[in-house]
């Protein structure tokens, strides 16, 4: 799996690509609309560091944050890991929503 980032238009998208072998059929899923990674450019993405279920949410789009504080909390193996600020400044987007399962590198949120 390789993980790149797509400009369309003004706006930024992480997009995930998996090569499959030629032939392979791939049946797709109905799954909960997600809300789609985006930026002005000056945002960065931060991505989970692990599988887990997000817990609990600490912090809404536009909050301050400083570098260690709390953003979130993913459940993974009945152990509650904090996600941290890795440095000063202020959530533009949150990603994902309390009770939802996210994978290592999915985005959780986006710092500018």
């Amino acid at each position: 799996m390789k993980t790149y980032k797509v400009t369309v238009g003004e706006k930024e998208y992480i997009v995930k690509l998996e090569e499959v072998a030629e032939g392979t059929v791939v049946e797709s899923a109905a799954a909960d609309p997600v809300p789609t990674p985006s930026s002005s450019g000056t945002a960065e993405i931060m991505e989970a560091p692990l599988q887990g279920s997000i817990l609990r949410i600490d912090v809404e789009p536009n909050q301050s944050v400083k570098t260690g504080e709390t953003v979130l909390i993913i459940e993974a193996m009945k152990l509650e890991n904090e996600i941290v600020a890795p440095r000063d400044g202020i959530v533009e987007q949150i990603f994902v929503k309390e009770g939802q399962t996210v994978n290592a590198e999915d985005a959780l949120y986006s710092l500018k």
